[in-house]
């Protein structure tokens, strides 16, 4: 790393100082004096004497020195010198010393004419050879942005994002994808542009697709209103077909008429009149013919239906009844019971008389030894009537005891006898119950069947039904009607009869052709109805593929957004941890969701702005030591308005820390730390 350090400045006439050479060291210098003095302006004479500018940039100010009254001194020259040690690890230690001087001519008529002249090691050079040597130094850009706490931090976002990714890389695709096969759909066009362009092309791509999509039901509904009422165009073709032959049958039949015919073209008529209503009789013979095989069917499953209904309820008669005798031998049972239970308690009760009413007797023979039939001590006499009581009174406890326990065994069976009791005579009112409900329908179900078979006798056949039809008697009336008009002799010439049948037909042709005409209008509507439908058809599929066309692009756009929010995160990784206490945001989520390119600087999760100037001169001074490790130049650093943070961050390298004191004068003060 090149490290360059500022030995000494000398001012002449510059920004008000006169005359004043300062000497810095290697290290921490610390310049202190009341505001007004001249501290700022040693951090302009640096700037100006190296690049000609203020330590802000700007060419133009106030450079000239003014006295009391605020007027420019005239006919001096203003001046910097700067004395400078430059250690490159590959060329050495080397020494320079660069004077930069405003020289002001003066004219009769009061102009004025400024000249700069540069030194070199005291040699005087031309401005772009002067340039060249601080270029060789340290580049202007990189030089400011390393020298000041303030330059990077008040920088436009954009720039500081721009110098950041240029200085640390933004990530490539491989390194966000990582190989997810997720983001296979998009990575051909990020490989093209960066995600924020795709996005907004495929954000773009999916609102068109959507609009089409949007406009798909008005369209449908304008298609529809347009859309002429469908019909059965076969049947209508089938129909101007069959009025067509009609027509040519008529007009054939008018041609006979008139050629004499007429009898044939009756004889004609009555042949289609008798065909059809042969057809007629006999559809309708068939019909009765159906309909009494269905009559019988219904007759025959109706009684079976009966039958069954019949058994059925029989049998459950019989299941309920065998069922009520059940209960009545359970309940004989339960009585049977219940006695035994009486008896076994009236005795229960005469034992427990007959325990309590024992008396406990002492028996005298006890008092004597069984041995040796001598009497015994009295203490052993009274200890062996003592427990001979107690035993009487211990085998009278027990008995009662277990009398009690049979008593409460008995009274616990009586118990359950009357509650199996009371349970069997509800089952049984309720089995009586069903029982009188199934009788009543037995009966029912018989009638029924009596009915049923009543019907089934009576007589059903093909003519009893033919005659409740009177459209039959008439099909058969006029059938031997037209029959016996078939045998009348033909007449000769044409007769009323002949010219009114005449006149029918020539009414029927025109009735045809007019009939014709509606059908074949109608049908000249099938073309419009063919091709909005096509219209529609097509739209459908239209609809169809952009639904698609969107499921693809929300899948792409899925994958974009998580492929921009990992490459945030890898970007934002990248950037920050080359720094120790700033943390930079590289992107920003807006309302839609979407992330977009920012760049922001925090410390402990507070934003530069909000920043008091203590922390933002520390996070500027984290940010120039990282941009001095990427440049790989440790130039001298000023701290302005110094005395606002108790202690500024140091790295090592030359920091001139600038801070207000009651001082009337400038005065320096030093610490040599190579690091702190």
């Amino acid at each position: 790393m090149k490290k360059i350090l500022i030995d000494k400045i000398c001012l002449r006439y510059f920004k008000g100082v006169e005359n004043k050479e300062i000497v810095l060291g290697d290290n921490i210098n610390v310049v202190k004096g009341r505001n007004g003095i001249g501290k700022s302006t040693i951090a302009d004479a640096i700037s100006w004497v190296l690049f000609g500018t203020n330590q802000s940039g700007a060419t133009k100010f106030g450079i000239k020195t003014k006295d009391k009254d605020g007027n420019e001194i005239e006919d001096v020259a203003h001046s910097v010198e700067i004395s400078l040690s430059v250690q490159d690890e590959q060329e050495g230690l080397t020494c320079y010393v660069l004077t930069r001087t405003l020289t002001e001519t003066r004219k009769e008529d009061g102009s004025v004419t400024n000249s700069y002249t540069y030194k070199v090691d005291g040699e005087v050079e031309t401005a772009g050879d002067f340039k060249k040597v601080v270029d060789s130094i340290c580049p202007e850009e990189v030089f400011r942005l390393c020298s000041s706490p303030y330059s990077f931090t008040q920088m436009d976002w954009s720039e500081q994002r721009k110098r950041l990714n240029e200085m640390f890389g933004v990530p490539s695709v491989e390194d966000v994808t990582g190989g997810d096969k997720k983001y296979d759909a998009i990575k051909e066009l990020l490989e093209k542009d960066d995600v924020d362009k795709v996005l907004k092309h495929l954000n773009y791509k999916r609102k068109e697709v959507q609009k089409s999509l949007d406009e798909v039901p008005v369209r449908l509904e304008a298609l529809k209103n347009v859309l002429p009422k469908a019909e059965d165009w076969a049947d209508i073709e089938n129909r101007i077909k069959e009025k067509g032959l009609e027509i040519d049958a008529t007009r054939k039949s008018l041609n006979t008429i008139d050629n004499g015919g007429a009898d044939l073209i009756r004889k004609q008529q009555n042949i289609s009149i008798l065909n059809l209503d042969y057809k007629r009789k006999r559809i309708m013979e068939e019909s009765a013919q159906r309909k009494m095989g269905e009559i019988l069917k219904a007759n025959a499953e109706a009684k079976t239906a009966c039958k069954k209904a019949v058994a059925e309820a029989e049998q459950n008669i019989e299941d309920l009844k065998q069922k009520s005798k059940s209960f009545d031998v359970t309940l004989v049972k339960c009585d049977a019971r219940m006695n035994e239970l009486d008896a076994e308690k009236a005795d229960g009760k005469a034992k427990w008389k007959l325990i309590k009413a024992r008396k406990w007797e002492w028996n005298e023979d006890d008092a004597f030894c069984p041995t040796c039939k001598q009497p015994l001590p009295e203490d052993q006499v009274q200890r062996i009537m003592e427990e001979s009581k107690k035993a009487f009174l211990n085998n009278q406890a027990s008995d009662l005891k277990k009398l009690g326990n049979d008593a409460a065994r008995i009274k616990e069976e009586v118990k359950k006898c009357e509650e199996t009791t009371e349970y069997f005579k509800t089952q049984q009112k309720a089995t009586q119950t069903q029982l009188d409900k199934a009788e009543a329908e037995l009966i029912e179900a018989r009638k029924a069947l009596e009915e049923q078979t009543k019907k089934e006798e009576e007589k059903v056949s093909v003519e009893t039904l033919l005659a409740e039809k009177p459209e039959y008697k008439q099909v058969c009336d006029r059938i031997r009607e037209k029959e016996a008009e078939q045998e009348k002799p033909s007449d000769e010439g044409m007769s009323e009869e002949d010219k009114k049948m005449k006149a029918e037909l020539e009414t029927k042709l025109k009735d045809l052709e007019a009939e014709r005409e509606v059908l074949t209008a109608r049908l000249a509507v099938k073309v419009q109805w063919e091709k909005v439908n096509a219209q529609m058809d097509a739209l459908q599929e239209n609809r169809a593929q952009w639904k698609e066309q969107i499921d693809a692009l929300d899948e792409k756009i899925k994958a974009a957004s998580d492929f921009q929010k990992r490459s945030c995160e890898v970007l934002e990784e990248n950037v920050n941890r080359r720094f120790k206490l700033v943390r930079w945001k590289m992107f920003r989520r807006q309302l839609d969701g979407t992330e977009k390119p920012w760049c922001e600087c925090s410390v402990d999760g507070v934003p530069y702005s909000d920043l008091n100037t203590a922390a933002k001169i520390n996070a500027g001074l984290d940010i120039t030591n990282t941009l001095k490790r990427h440049y790989g130049v440790d130039v001298p650093c000023v701290i302005d308005n110094a005395e606002t943070v108790q202690e500024p961050l140091y790295e090592g390298g030359q920091q001139i820390r600038l801070t207000v004191t009651d001082d009337e004068d400038i005065v320096i003060g030093y610490e040599n730390r190579d690091e702190v």
